[in-house]
């Protein structure tokens, strides 16, 4: 067997053989990871280089930051004041969160500036309703990646620049959004049906822990501190696309040294364990990808492809690869230029309907742990309950099954003809 396939083997077995033996399944993939390198004699570098460092430092600037914050009990006030802002409505909140995320990413800033808001504010609501943050945290996720395709944010400029350079140039922006729209709201439902969220209700609350009994309750010297600093957090991150892992670094030195925090419970409280987790399968994943285990299942749904499966099958392709690696910066700059010569080939098919199919599904696998956005949801919400390892390793199964889920239907949409519906 070629060291391709033999990736795909030890991704799988990582997984099972962590989540089975209770195992962090983030030290596991970089032992298989080395051990591809050694059976294909590789250079060693590959595991080396492999390391997410800027994913690793977004996530440890965020979770150092939001310990503090959580720590000092800035975090439970203000998310019990929003939770009683929709009274007994709780099923209305997971549609505020998603259409609030749709539209601070479209705006400007696209997902990934808009997730590290909007995360760590479902995290902080699942928390308060007490329930998983499955639901919630997708509504955030999935409203960010709906988003981020307007002709203004990130993804939208990016495709833009892209069709513009075709011959003859293309201008998808138009049917872009209305069918990224469609297909978000389309998963978006889908979840939130799987959740039952029509029938999440606020708990029963003990005396003292409704929080519309904390809607007069002021906040104090330290916590009005670090609601400043989430302030200025937001707008740098949001205005100036700053890393929110660097930026929370400065903020949470500056709150230490304003003492409105504990720096020592901070490191406490951050989870290390999902810092591995999400390190470690990331390394796997990019030896993987670099071996040719991506290209080895994009090219068995190549074989496959038609003008009639033509969208569907790109949609899986981009997916399954966007899971993996940046759909902003891997897989839209890859497959999008491929299009024109693509379309000629299978003939009948429009070159705009393959761009949609593309950012379609390098865009909905935002859930998936691999990426930054569902390896924040694991570390805020470990942050905040203190799960063990052996539920941060469900959970990361959960996300991946949600990013696949996804992904399938992103393809399904296509199949109907969706993507070029609008066109």
């Amino acid at each position: 067997m070629n060291v391709a396939g033999l990736s795909l083997i030890f991704l799988v077995a990582a997984i099972v053989i962590g989540y089975k033996r209770d195992i962090n399944i983030g030290i596991l993939a970089i032992i298989f990871s080395f051990a591809l390198v050694l059976l294909g004699k590789l250079k060693m570098s590959m595991v080396l280089n492999a390391f997410p460092s800027s994913m690793f430092l977004t996530l440890l600037g965020t979770m150092y930051l939001f310990a503090l914050l959580q720590d000092n009990g800035t975090l439970e006030l203000l998310s019990r004041k929003l939770v009683s802002l929709v009274g007994k409505q709780g099923w209305l909140i997971p549609i505020i969160v998603y259409l609030i995320s749709y539209f601070i990413s479209a705006v400007g800033p696209g997902a990934i500036s808009a997730q590290a808001i909007m995360i760590i504010f479902s995290v902080s609501l699942s928390v308060q309703l007490g329930i998983k943050p499955y639901m919630m945290s997708s509504m955030a996720i999935l409203g960010t990646v709906g988003g981020t395709v307007s002709p203004v944010a990130l993804t939208g400029v990016i495709v833009h620049d892209l069709t513009a350079k075709m011959t003859p140039p293309l201008n998808a922006n138009t049917p872009l959004l209305i069918s990224i729209t469609i297909m978000n709201a389309i998963c978006a439902l889908v979840i939130y049906i799987i959740f039952k969220g029509y029938k999440l209700k606020m708990p029963e609350y003990k005396a003292g822990d409704n929080p519309s009994d904390f809607k007069a309750v002021s906040f104090n010297r330290d916590q009005i501190f670090s609601l400043i600093g989430m302030a200025i957090l937001i707008v740098v991150v949001l205005a100036f696309q700053m890393n929110v892992g660097l930026v929370a670094f400065v903020i949470a030195v500056v709150l230490s040294l304003c003492n409105a925090v504990n720096e020592k419970m901070a490191f406490k409280l951050i989870p290390w364990g999902v810092l591995i987790l999400v390190g470690g399968m990331s390394i796997l994943m990019d030896v993987t990808y670099q071996v040719g285990g991506i290209q080895l299942l994009t090219d068995i749904l190549k074989r496959i492809m038609n003008k009639t499966t033509a969208a569907f099958i790109m949609t899986l392709i981009s997916g399954i690869t966007g899971w993996f690696s940046s759909g902003n910066g891997v897989v839209i700059p890859t497959f999008v230029p491929t299009v024109p010569d693509l379309a000629n080939a299978l003939g009948g098919v429009s070159p705009i309907e393959l761009i949609i199919s593309i950012v379609a599904g390098a865009t909905i696998g935002g859930l998936s742990p691999f990426d930054s956005g569902g390896s924040m949801i694991i570390g805020y919400y470990a942050q905040e309950t203190g799960i063990k390892e052996k539920e941060q390793q469900s959970m990361f199964l959960v996300f991946f099954g949600l990013a696949v889920l996804c992904v399938f239907i992103a393809a399904l949409v296509g199949l109907s003809g969706l993507y070029r519906l609008f066109i």
